[in-house]
């Protein structure tokens, strides 16, 4: 029995290891680069191994891209704002795992089909549960959709004005459009009808006629 269970939790480490290989590995090469074998190398076990463990690259791919969102599922799990959280991850000095993965792997059809596949029940979901009032599922796909752009942007392009944005200036600017994104419709509505009437008008006041300047002068007659 303890021969077994030994076994057992040495299974979970080595499958631990090959996963934790394939994140890197999913992370910094496209989805066609990434070689089973590669990964087998690394962990020093037998392809044949991985295999047994994973399946198939594209089974060891989905695991990697859900292990990767463990980030995500914490700033969900905390209760803090989302907005505010969120904004504030993307200024922590850190490698987006799943933002790499993603990005290196959308151009193949099969990874792509795998990212469509995980999108709503591991990143968007999560987020609409917490939602109340209606299209709590569309709130959170847009913000997921304004959160990966503003990644992409900051981290991948490496846009100026957001890569080396004050944290002070930008942060905020962030989390109003993620805050925005999640508001239920009454509250935009509310928002878009106070913008709309604007400031209260001012009194107008009555202006004095100033004398045209270098209008010509009338002529007097001289009697």
């Amino acid at each position: 029995m303890r021969a077994k269970r030994k076994e057992s939790r040495g299974g979970e480490k080595t499958r631990e290891r090959i996963l934790q290989a394939a994140l890197v590995r999913f992370g910094s090469a496209s989805y066609e680069d990434v070689k089973l074998r590669d990964i087998a190398a690394e962990v020093g076990v037998d392809v044949a191994l991985v295999h047994r463990a994973f399946g198939s690259k594209e089974q060891l791919f989905a695991a990697a891209l859900t292990a990767s969102g463990e980030r995500e599922r914490q700033i969900v799990a905390e209760g803090r704002s989302l907005g505010a959280q969120y904004a504030e991850d993307l200024f922590r000095e850190r490698e987006n795992e799943t933002l790499q993965i993603v990005v290196r792997s959308m151009t193949n059809p099969q990874a792509r089909e795998v990212l469509r596949a995980l999108s709503l029940p591991e990143f968007v979901g999560p987020i609409a549960a917490t939602l109340d009032g209606p299209a709590a599922l569309e709130r959170a796909t847009l913000f997921s959709a304004c959160l990966f752009g503003i990644s992409i942007l900051r981290h991948v392009l490496g846009v100026e004005a957001l890569q080396n944005a004050d944290e002070a200036t930008m942060r905020p600017l962030i989390e109003r459009v993620l805050a925005a994104c999640l508001a239920p419709e009454s509250a935009v509505e509310e928002g878009a009808a106070q913008r709309a009437s604007g400031p209260p008008a001012l009194e107008a006041r009555p202006q004095k006629k100033a004398a045209a300047r270098g209008a010509p002068k009338r002529s007097v007659a001289r009697k």
